[in-house]
């Protein structure tokens, strides 16, 4: 893919509206705003990701639909790294 010729900044709004269990609707807004300068770092650096791995995709598709992700044992790995960061905002602040 090829991008150029990008000159003006250009917002880009998407909205997902979701109706709760009470009757109120909640939304969730994006909003991009790309320059010229910021749009082309942005399709720099996403070239520069690695290929999906399929197999490893197909691993977590699999243990999702059957179940087993997440396991406690990934639950306890998130919370402490999750715990670990507001610690460092908490102590920086």
């Amino acid at each position: 893919m090829q991008i150029t010729g990008v000159s003006t900044s250009i917002p880009y709004s998407m909205e997902k509206k979701n109706s709760s269990s009470v009757g109120k609707s909640a939304v969730d807004q994006a909003v991009i705003n790309f320059t010229p300068g910021s749009f082309s770092s942005f399709v720099k650096e996403a070239g520069q990701f690695p290929e999906v791995r399929s197999e490893l995709v197909d691993s977590f598709k699999s243990r999702i639909q059957s179940g087993t992700y997440p396991s406690q044992e990934d639950i306890a790995g998130l919370t402490n790294v999750i715990g670990g960061h507001v610690l460092q905002l908490a102590q920086s602040e």
